[in-house]
């Protein structure tokens, strides 16, 4: 039992948790907003492109972040097994 590769593991499931969460989160505020702007032919409608941008920008921030969450706690749960199986 290797008690650092554990510690750490653990840290890191923690964080991507918390990431992917938080993700999720403002994703489903962005998809609201879609929703709820949206236009008679399906387009979704902004003030002005600046928020249109921003829009885009968050979107694909928000999805970076949860991929990254879900592969950091993929090695979280990796480090895990090893300090588990580490004699």
């Amino acid at each position: 039992m290797s008690i650092p590769a554990l510690l750490l593991g653990s840290i890191l499931v923690a964080i991507s948790i918390s990431m992917v969460i938080k993700a999720r989160k403002k994703m489903t505020v962005l998809k609201e907003y879609e929703f709820e702007n949206r236009s008679a032919d399906g387009a979704v409608e902004f003030a002005n492109i600046d928020l249109s941008r921003a829009h885009a920008a968050d979107k694909g921030l928000y999805t970076v972040l949860g991929i990254v969450g879900f592969f950091v706690g993929v090695f979280g749960v990796a480090l895990l097994v090893a300090g588990f199986n580490a004699g």
